[in-house]
C-alpha cells in the first residue's frame, strides 16, 4: 500500500532497500536483500501450507491487540517522527476491521474492534482533528475516510459528517478538479461511495477513473517503480471493493488478461526481493482479480515467505525494519521501532489474509515438482539461466513451463537493476525456451541493445 494502505493514506511508499535500483555511474545495483530473505530455512516448508494465511491473520490481530495504544497519534509522536495526517495507522486499522467484519472473521461486537472504536471515537472528538479536517488539504479525503469508516462500524460523527459534506461541496483543497492525479480523484470517490455521500457531478465514477489509471493503461512491467506498483495496487483495491466486486476495465478480456499477468509478474518480483509490503498487497490483487480458485506458484510460495517472515509475537516486518536496529533498543524505544517499522506491512498482510477467508481447502498447497525461483541476487539468477539454457532442450514439458513462467519476473529484476551480463544470460535461456520473440523477452531485449552499443 504506501507509508500506509490504501485504506488510508496517500500512496506514496516507504523508504525501501528493496527500490528497484537508480541508474549507476558504476554498473549494475542490487539492492541487499532484508533479513529473513537470506535466512538458511528460506526453503523450509511451513507444517501446513494450506493454513499459512490462517496463521498470518492470527498473528497479526495478536500483534495489534497487544500494540492498540501505538495507533493513538499521541502515543506515536513521543518516539516517531510526526505523520501529516497523524491518524494514519489508525485509519488503517479501521479498514481492516471493516473487512474483518465484512467478511464473517471478527465482527466489530468483538473485543478488538471495540477497543479500536474507542480510540478512533476518541481522536475523532479531539478538537485538533477538526482544525485539521477545516483546512480541506491534501489529507482532507483521509479526514473523510475516517469519519466515515466511524459511522461505517457503528459510531457516527454527525458533526463531522456534515463537516466534511460542506468542504466537498466547496471542493476545498481542490480534490474534484480534472488535472489532479487520477488515483488520487479514484480514492476520494471511492470513499464517498462507500460511505454513502453523494460524488459531486464533476467527479468521474469510480469505473471511469479506473480506465484512466495505471492498472488499465498497459503498464510495462519491466520499468514499474515501486511508487508505480502502489499506485496500480490501490487501484484495483478501490475499484473491487478489496475484492469483493469484479473489475471492469472496459476493454474486453484481453485487459483483464494482461492485468492479472501484471500482477502474476509483480508478485514474483517482489517475492524474489523480499518485499513483504508489496507482497502482501499484490496478494490482494491476485485474489481480487483471479477467474477462479486456482492459484499459481508465486502465490503459494508468497503466503510462505508470509508465515515464515513474521516474528513470534505476529508482526510481519516492513521493508525499512533492521533487526539489529532493533536489537540496539530496549523498552518503549524498542516498542516504538517495531511498530513504527511493522505495522503498516502486519495490517496488509491482515487485510489480504481476510479476504481468504472463504477460499475453498487445500488451495495453497504447494506443487510437486516446481522448482522455486532464484532470489533477487546476480549470482543465482545466473546459474538458474545457464542451467535452463543446459537443459531446456531435454526438460519435460512441466518443467518448461515453469521455468517460462520465471523468467518475465527475473528479467525485471535485470533490467531494473541494469546488469547487462545477468540480462544477457537470461536473455540465452528465453531463447532455450522458445520466447525471445515475445514480451518481455523482446523488449528486455532492446534495453540490453541499448546499454551495450
Amino acid at each position: 500500500m504506501s507509508t500506509t494502505p490504501a485504506t488510508s493514506a496517500p500512496p506514496s511508499p516507504p523508504p525501501s532497500s528493496s527500490s528497484p535500483p537508480s541508474p549507476s555511474p558504476d554498473g549494475p545495483s542490487w539492492p541487499p536483500l532484508p533479513a529473513h530473505a537470506v535466512t538458511d530455512d528460506a526453503d523450509a516448508p511451513p507444517p501446513d501450507p494450506d493454513a499459512a494465511p490462517e496463521r498470518v491473520l492470527a498473528g497479526a490481530l495478536r500483534w495489534i491487540e497487544a500494540n492498540l495504544e501505538w495507533f493513538r497519534p499521541r502515543r506515536w509522536e513521543e518516539y516517531l517522527p510526526p505523520r501529516p495526517f497523524r491518524p494514519g495507522p489508525l485509519l488503517e486499522l479501521l479498514g481492516l476491521l471493516r473487512i474483518l467484519d465484512r467478511e464473517g472473521v471478527l465482527p466489530r461486537t468483538a473485543a478488538l474492534p471495540g477497543r479500536a472504536l474507542d480510540l478512533a471515537a476518541e481522536t475523532a472528538a479531539d478538537p485538533a482533528f477538526e482544525r485539521s479536517l477545516r483546512r480541506g488539504d491534501a489529507y482532507f479525503p483521509y479526514h473523510l475516510n475516517l469519519v466515515m469508516l466511524l459511522e461505517h462500524l457503528g459510531r457516527p460523527q454527525p458533526a463531522l459528517r456534515a463537516r466534511c459534506e460542506a468542504l466537498l461541496a466547496a471542493d476545498a483543497g481542490g480534490h474534484l478538479r480534472p488535472y489532479k492525479p487520477v488515483l488520487n480523484r479514484l480514492e476520494l470517490r471511492y470513499f464517498l461511495d462507500r460511505g454513502g455521500l453523494t460524488a459531486p457531478p464533476s467527479l468521474p465514477t469510480v469505473e471511469a477513473l479506473l480506465r484512466e489509471s495505471v492498472a488499465a493503461l498497459g503498464p510495462d512491467v519491466l520499468q514499474l517503480t515501486e511508487s508505480e506498483t502502489y499506485a496500480l495496487t490501490h487501484a484495483v483495491f478501490y475499484a473491487t471493493d478489496f475484492g469483493r466486486h469484479r473489475l471492469d476495465l472496459g476493454a474486453g478480456p484481453r485487459a483483464g488478461a494482461r492485468l492479472r499477468e501484471t500482477v502474476r509478474v509483480l508478485l514474483a518480483v517482489h517475492l524474489a526481493r523480499g518485499n513483504l509490503d508489496l507482497l502482501a498487497e499484490l496478494l490482494l490483487c491476485t485474489r481480487a482479480l483471479a477467474k477462479g480458485p486456482e492459484t499459481s506458484p508465486a502465490e503459494r510460495t508468497a503466503w510462505h515467505t508470509l508465515a515464515r517472515a513474521a516474528r513470534p509475537d505476529g508482526a510481519v516486518p516492513s521493508p525499512v525494519h533492521r533487526p539489529e536496529v532493533l536489537a540496539t533498543l530496549t523498552g518503549d524505544k524498542a516498542a516504538a521501532y517495531l511498530f513504527g517499522t511493522c505495522y503498516h506491512t502486519t495490517t496488509a498482510a491482515a487485510l489480504a489474509a481476510a479476504t481468504l477467508s472463504h477460499r475453498p481447502p487445500d488451495t495453497l498447497r504447494p506443487a510437486t515438482g516446481t522448482p522455486r525461483p532464484p532470489r533477487a541476487e546476480p549470482a543465482a539468477i545466473r546459474t538458474w539461466a545457464r542451467r535452463v539454457a543446459a537443459e531446456a532442450a531435454t526438460a519435460p514439458t512441466t518443467l518448461r513451463t515453469a521455468w517460462r513462467d520465471q523468467l518475465a519476473p527475473l528479467l525485471t529484476l535485470a533490467v531494473q537493476a541494469r546488469d547487462p551480463r545477468v540480462l544477457a544470460d537470461l536473455l540465452t535461456a528465453a531463447e532455450s525456451l522458445g520466447t525471445t520473440a515475445h514480451s518481455p523477452a523482446r523488449e528486455a531485449a532492446a534495453h540490453l541493445t541499448a546499454w551495450t552499443d
